[in-house]
């Protein structure tokens, strides 16, 4: 929309932001606008699941007793081909739309939020979220082993920033209205008012929250929550059996569960990543890639049909005690009023605590080939899913050992499904309040605390999302929290004696041998210098990736042919140039040289960040009251 239109001026005169109740009151309109446009993206796909589904495959589904179907009862025999291809040609349609129309449709989508929150300002193309729903749409309906939560988020974030691009709002009030929105599509599609606005303001980081645009989360994912209500939904998307913690020995069990979440997370953190980049450097077209995954998901899902989609409605089966080995069976009914098949889940404690690992691992092959190869969809559905998985694993084989303690199958499914999510999401907060408001109860609240924070906790050196910051200091969003004064104050040769010198390189040498030198010393920006040791420029390699292009031109390409024009610093340079410097050049280092050109070395952004911070302590009332008296 263009600047200039003299209406438009006068619009954002009378109805821009300058106070925080202007802030607010956009909020609610964003959650009004996220939850009709969630109820319709999810209308949507339940029309595609039911033409898929009843029409093609014939595939007896269950749901989660908070939604509606549609359909549901299959008016063809089962047929496992069609099951077999359906995932192929969901995945070939998403690959299309993603190559011809958005690129940022395809994955989870949270990573695209991330990446708008952190490095552009919140601002969102208002293409995406008609884009990343069609993508989705062809992935989840045709068997994709993903979620919904990833259009709906990026709905909600589209609609936020566009808002906040009407009323002229600053970036840091388009973050704030960005991240509202994306509280507000959570909030509406899982019915999870709080924990939508708490996911939507902790999974930006790995250890921090941000905790500026929490009221306004909160008054979108309110709001859009209500609009859900209104539509029909349920107050809740699980119907959950009376739940509790009996006895405190059970927080030693809940204390495995936690350490299994950490384990299995990082295992699903390490195979969806190493999926993502083995697919990023695969050397067919793009529009395939997809279809490839979904050919994985295919044969897996033909054995295993409950790795399906979400697999919401397989695990609501599993929380009632429904037995899993005929809730999983394609031709029989998996309908929630069969009383027969309650109280199954006693009859084999270790084959079905076998069955849930093994169903567990299989979710993660299946989400990691649909959403890491370029499919569409959220990854938070299947996470609640694996960790359900493995509560009722751990759960089943406590009540085989312990049968003393009667242990409620269903409060370990619960914890579980919350414990994963925090791990690989770094998100303790988000995991531990989604569950309690996707359930409805607080009864479990002790031990999801537990092992929410012990998978949380040990898990934070990696994460499924590589958007994410460690925490608001190392991000581009708060550098107006920074004192500039205080760095106008600091010359580099005052703060540092030494220079880091471990990330540098010549300019002949080759780019495809610079990156394989990278895996050795994790680095992704180098400081390039020619034969005389004199300044050059950086070259990023996450700009550049030499892979695809073909194996002849690779050998050719050096890192000269690639460089940046980064303005070099000296020793008499102040902090706040330097700082300025990385954020013009977005680079994670900058040279410094001498008075002839030379190289001196380096220093990262981090080296920045902790200068300054060591610069502001002793300034802190709060730390000259701490500290000890001088003798």
């Amino acid at each position: 929309m263009p600047d200039y239109h003299p209406w438009l001026h006068r619009f954002r005169a009378l109805m821009g932001i300058r106070t925080p109740r202007r802030v607010y009151l956009y909020s609610i309109l964003i959650g009004l606008a996220t939850g009709g446009g969630a109820v319709l993206f999810h209308l949507a796909l339940s029309y595609a699941e039911h033409f898929t589904f009843d029409y093609l495959v014939g595939l007896h589904r269950s749901y989660p007793a908070g939604e509606h179907p549609i359909g549901g009862n299959p008016v063809v025999p089962f047929n496992p081909w069609i099951m077999l291809i359906l995932p192929v040609i969901g995945g070939l349609l998403c690959g299309m739309v993603v190559h011809f129309f958005s690129a940022d449709a395809a994955g989870s989508g949270t990573d695209t939020m991330i990446n708008a929150f952190h490095r552009k300002e919140g601002k969102v193309s208002s293409r995406i979220p008609l884009y990343k729903s069609l993508a989705t749409i062809f992935t989840v309906s045709s068997g994709g082993s993903a979620g919904p939560e990833g259009p709906i988020m990026q709905i909600g974030g589209g609609i936020g920033s566009a808002i906040a691009r009407l009323v002229g709002a600053g970036a840091r009030a388009r973050r704030t209205l960005m991240l509202a929105g994306i509280a507000g599509g959570l909030g509406a599609v899982f019915r999870a008012p709080l924990g939508g606005a708490l996911t939507a303001v902790e999974v930006v980081y790995r250890e921090d929250i941000e905790s500026d645009s929490l009221i306004p989360c909160i008054l979108a994912s309110v709001t859009a929550y209500l609009v859900a209500r209104a539509s029909g939904n349920q107050s809740t998307i699980f119907a959950v059996p009376e739940v509790s913690l009996e006895h405190y020995h059970e927080l030693v069990f809940y204390l495995v569960l936690g350490l299994a979440c950490t384990a299995i997370g990082y295992l699903f953190t390490v195979f969806f990543n190493h999926i993502r980049d083995r697919f990023a450097e695969l050397k067919v077209h793009p529009i395939l890639k997809p279809a490839l995954g979904g050919m994985m998901v295919g044969l897996i899902g033909v054995f295993f049909p409950e790795v399906y989609g979400s697999g919401l409605g397989f695990l609501q089966l599993i929380i009632l005690g429904k037995n899993p080995f005929m809730a999983a069976d394609p031709h029989g009914s998996m309908a929630l009023s069969n009383p027969d098949d309650i109280s199954g889940m006693a009859s084999d404690p270790l084959a079905i605590t076998g069955f849930f690992l093994l169903i567990a691992l299989l979710k993660i092959v299946t989400t990691s080939f649909t959403v890491a190869t370029g499919g569409s969809g959220g990854i938070f559905a299947p996470s609640l899913f694996i960790g359900g998985m493995l509560g009722g694993a751990v759960g089943s084989l406590t009540g085989y050992f312990f049968p003393a303690l009667d242990v409620s199958v269903p409060s370990f499914i619960l914890v579980g499904m919350a414990g994963f999510f925090s791990g690989v999401a770094g998100a303790p907060m988000a995991g531990m309040i989604t569950v309690c408001d996707i359930v409805g109860s607080y009864a479990l609240l002790p031990p999801l605390m537990i092992v929410s924070i012990v998978s949380s906790v040990l898990s934070h050196r990696w994460s499924v999302y590589r958007g994410q910051m460690k925490n608001r200091f190392e991000s581009p969003a708060h550098y107006y929290d920074m004192n500039l004064d205080i760095l106008d104050s600091l010359k580099i040769k005052n703060v540092f004696q030494e220079y880091r010198t471990r990330a540098v390189c010549e300019n002949h040498m080759l780019l495809a041998d610079l990156e394989e030198r990278s895996h050795e010393i994790q680095a992704s920006d180098f400081i390039v210098i020619d034969n005389e040791s004199k300044y050059r420029g950086v070259c990023s390699l996450r700009r550049v990736h030499h892979t695809k292009t073909s194996s002849a031109i690779r050998m050719l390409v050096t890192v000269e042919d690639v460089l940046d024009t980064v303005p070099p610093l000296t020793p008499d340079d102040t902090l706040a140039r330097a700082l300025r410097v990385l954020m013009h050049s977005e680079v994670d280092k900058f040279a410094i040289i001498d008075s002839s050109g030379v190289l001196l070395g380096y220093l990262r952004f981090n080296d920045v960040f902790q200068a300054y911070h060591e610069k502001v302590r002793p300034l802190n009332p709060a730390n000259q009251a701490q500290a000890p008296p001088q003798p």
